[in-house]
């Protein structure tokens, strides 16, 4: 018993890494979370969980997150919908789950950044995976495989899309400085980073595209100016308007997709009620969820019934693609406020805008990053609702928010179980 103790307390890492491999591929890790938490509980000591816990209580941001799941939990006792409630739970369990393991446990240096590089590097195989797979139907089979959902295979373009762009940033901003081992580091981090953009154009996410033009932008003048490279930001940025032309011209496929967005919003635009494309649909669905959000702004309909008044409204008021297709609100703040009222909404606002905000304050640049690219696709998908969206979304919070990567001094040839100052 004391082998596997020890065993566990050298490489608890493990259960961690596992998730980050399996989260791109969109494979449920709720199993490996699990046996990661009975590891936790009968391979410690009681006084060694009894410290652990002093760590977790002390971390304020575990408060936020298990209060946004005890909201989801409460709501059972309100909805009409057991069914749905209960799903609603089970949905949100990770965000009592991950902050309990990750608060009360403490990364080294190079076990935060087998982690996190272990995401990253499972973000490129799956892009190489969706690219030979798009060429392997293209020349084998006649079928085009290289836009939106036909090429993002394991996942939504959108998730995809956010996954891969948070992996990009990454890669631009740390790794040249994680990584200075290896050799011709720069030229692999120019062909992980091509492959990466490549594929965001290619899932052709509408909110992907939107948020890779704002990030990596601004991230490429940050480094330009923090360089003494003032000149080159002006330089850069007409590049960047060429290579938008180039794009437009000879890959139409995803600025279309924004062309015909742009239109849809148009103020003189009729919207065809049966209508299924995703802006004009996403439209008329925020309408409604307005509607149903003022006729219970405090503490919504509660989390098992807002899917519910949704249909309920579609039904009435002649959304029939929306009411077919059973769509959710499409935006995560308004499916927030229609289950659990303001109060609910109060506590995402924390764990999104407000991250941005803290984000700058404590210099933690990549956790502004991450809350910004959260913030815009929050706005356009209900994400908390999938478990694609809610373990990405608490899995990568709990790690950003507990360490600040542009503070890490890597050690790439220890293994060190004892952990580093690196908040």
């Amino acid at each position: 018993m004391n082998k596997i103790r020890a065993l566990y307390h050298q490489y608890w890492f493990l259960f961690p890494q596992t998730v980050a491999l399996l989260i791109p591929f969109g494979i449920n890790s709720g199993l490996v979370v699990f046996i990661w938490l009975l590891s936790f509980l009968f391979f410690s000591y009681p006084k060694e969980i009894l410290n652990k816990l002093s760590l977790l209580v002390q971390c304020k941001w575990f408060y936020v997150m298990a209060l946004f799941f005890l909201i989801h939990v409460f709501g059972l006792f309100f909805s009409e919908n057991k069914h749905e409630a209960g799903t609603a739970i089970e949905i949100k369990l990770s965000f009592l789950a991950f902050p309990l393991l990750f608060f009360s446990h403490r990364f080294n240096v190079t076990q935060l950044l087998k982690v996190v590089t272990t995401f990253v590097s499972s973000c490129f195989l799956v892009c190489v995976s969706c690219l030979f797979r798009a060429f392997y139907l293209h020349y084998f089979e006649g079928i085009d495989a290289f836009y939106y959902s036909s090429f993002s295979y394991f996942l939504h373009p959108s998730y995809f899309s956010m996954y891969l762009l948070s992996s990009l940033c990454v890669v631009l901003l740390y790794y040249k400085s994680w990584l200075p081992h290896l050799k011709n580091i720069s030229a692999k981090l120019v062909f992980m980073s091509s492959v990466f953009i490549l594929c965001i154009f290619l899932s052709a996410s509408k909110i992907g595209l939107l948020a890779f033009f704002i990030v990596i932008p601004l991230i490429g003048c940050i480094w330009l100016y923090r360089n003494g490279y003032v000149k080159w930001i002006f330089t850069s940025l007409f590049l960047l308007i060429v290579l938008l032309f180039l794009v437009f011209k000879f890959v139409p496929g995803p600025m279309e997709r924004i062309k015909v967005a742009l239109s849809v919003t148009q103020s003189n635009q009729v919207i065809d009620k049966t209508a299924t494309e995703s802006t004009a649909v996403r439209m008329l669905i925020w309408d409604q969820a307005i509607q149903i959000i003022k006729q219970n702004p405090i503490i919504g309909t509660s989390p098992g019934d807002a899917n519910d008044a949704l249909y309920k409204a579609y039904a009435e008021n002649g959304l029939t693609g929306a009411y077919e297709k059973k769509l959710n609100a499409h935006n995560q703040f308004f499916q927030t406020l229609i289950g659990t009222g303001f109060i609910g909404f109060m506590v995402l606002f924390v764990l999104t805008f407000y991250l941005i905000i803290h984000g700058i304050i404590k210099k933690n640049y990549y956790l502004s990053i991450f809350g910004f690219i959260i913030t815009l696709n929050f706005l356009v998908e209900s994400m908390l609702q999938t478990q694609a969206g809610v373990i990405f979304y608490t899995f990568m919070l709990c790690i950003i928010i507990q360490y600040n990567f542009s503070l890490l001094k890597p050690e790439p040839f220890s293994l060190n179980t004892k952990p580093n100052n690196i908040n």
